[in-house]
């Protein structure tokens, strides 16, 4: 993905989806009738089962005929039926003959849990199909274009092909990569503040990027925050703000290597089980295996209350003197303990903060993308700033010259409201 994306396309999807169009600024409009309109309409779809197709990719697939949509589907929930399979489920075979289908990647040509989706098109008259982006997967990976090309059909690509990477970017990263996809997300005020030096935060962001922020927690399968955010904020970390068809709470990790969450007095354990350790959601704690250890042998009933409650997984990490900080979550984000825990392998995370673990994951370049949400005022204070000298962080900081520091790609710049909405990526996701 070489180019900055359109207006009104972010990675989060098409914005059109969350926002009536008079909240978005110079809207991006195609030509009624055309690959542009209909492709965009497919991703439009596409979002439908956010979050629940994971790790598959969510596709959407549109039939056209005559210049009127016929039928359309989405992937369903991680295992079911697949867009392509969806939409021709409601057709016969005469109403096929002569249409154009649009999807927005490659159909399949494997079999997985389901049967390769290619199959649907064999001789059923259709005059075109349109594919925005090929399908990563090796097992794919352009074998879907060669089969409709052998069955006479014409095939177009690449129609709104840097918008629907953006939108399957976890994907296309955990095939190429064969591991989860990692994004870092925070609200700042113009001179950088994620909260007050009184540690008050509430709202630094406006209605419209805290609408998208709930978005983003429906896409990725996981958030990731420090114990110092979770003691200080208590936050939820649900989604609130949106209304889905298929809505769910993410997965909730805290990064909390010294244990402090067993250290929790009465009132501290009852706001958490208030707000985010909350019945029916999943948490992961990840602790130093030695402090694990320790608090273990105190007997501490706070923490065989979580060891033995379901919705709870308490993972080991190495100790902090390894090369890598984030080299043990890593580690874990990768293993079957996991992926046995969430039901499904972790194809996704959101690094939500506080401003010390949003520092270290930006220092060691452990990530794929940034969205930032800039407030339009001044706040003052240093103390929760990144790379902030003001409190002792995960990792010492050594100072940058301007010559030397690493300049990010910008992808998406959009106006929310007051808000400005920035996507930034390290390197280009080709």
């Amino acid at each position: 993905m070489s180019l900055t994306l359109r207006s009104g396309f972010s990675f989060g999807g098409a914005l059109s989806m969350l926002f009536p169009a008079d909240k978005i600024k110079n809207e991006q409009s195609f030509l009624e009738n055309t690959d542009e309109y209909w492709m965009s309409k497919a991703l439009v779809k596409s979002m439908e089962n956010a979050s629940i197709a994971n790790p598959n990719p969510s596709v959407g697939c549109l039939i056209v005929k005559n210049n009127e949509l016929i039928s359309s589907g989405c992937t369903e929930i991680w295992g079911g039926r697949h867009a392509e399979s969806i939409a021709f489920s409601r057709l016969s075979p005469a109403d096929l003959s002569g249409s154009t289908v649009y999807v927005t990647l490659e159909p399949c040509t494997h079999v997985g849990k389901q049967p390769p989706c290619i199959e649907l098109f064999k001789n059923k008259g259709i005059q075109k199909v349109v594919i925005a982006s090929k399908d990563p997967n090796p097992l794919v990976a352009g074998q879907g274009l060669i089969k409709l090309k052998e069955m006479g059909i014409e095939c177009v690509t690449g129609v709104l092909i840097n918008e629907v990477q953006a939108w399957l970017a976890p994907f296309f990263v955990q095939q190429k990569h064969k591991r989860p996809f990692i994004a870092l997300k925070w609200a700042q005020t113009l001179d950088g503040c994620l909260a007050d030096d009184n540690n008050g935060w509430q709202w630094i962001s406006g209605e419209n990027s805290r609408k998208y922020t709930h978005w983003l927690r429906q896409k990725y399968d996981a958030i990731l925050i420090g114990v110092g955010t979770l003691l200080n904020d208590f936050p939820s970390l649900d989604i609130r703000e949106i209304q889905h068809p298929n809505k769910r709470n993410p997965l909730k990790m805290i990064y909390d290597p010294f244990g402090k969450i067993f250290q929790c007095d009465k009132i501290e354990q009852e706001k958490l089980k208030e707000k985010t350790f909350k019945e029916g959601t999943k948490k992961i704690i990840f602790i130093n295996s030695s402090v694990l250890a320790i608090e273990k042998s105190k007997k501490n009933e706070w923490l065989q209350s979580i060891i033995q409650n379901k919705d709870f997984l308490i993972v080991p990490l190495g100790e902090q003197n390894q090369p890598q900080f984030t080299k043990s979550l890593l580690e874990s984000f990768l293993g079957k303990e996991i992926e046995d825990f969430l039901g499904r392998p972790l194809q996704s995370v959101l690094v939500e903060g506080g401003g010390r673990l949003l520092s270290a994951f930006i220092e060691e370049k452990c990530f794929d993308l940034i969205h930032i949400f800039i407030a339009p005022f001044f706040l003052g204070g240093e103390k929760h700033k990144l790379f902030s000298s003001a409190q002792k962080g995960f990792l010492s900081y050594p100072l940058k010259e301007v010559s030397t520091v690493q300049r990010y790609i910008m992808k998406v710049q959009e106006k929310l409201g007051e808000d400005i909405l920035i996507e930034l990526v390290q390197n280009e996701m080709n």
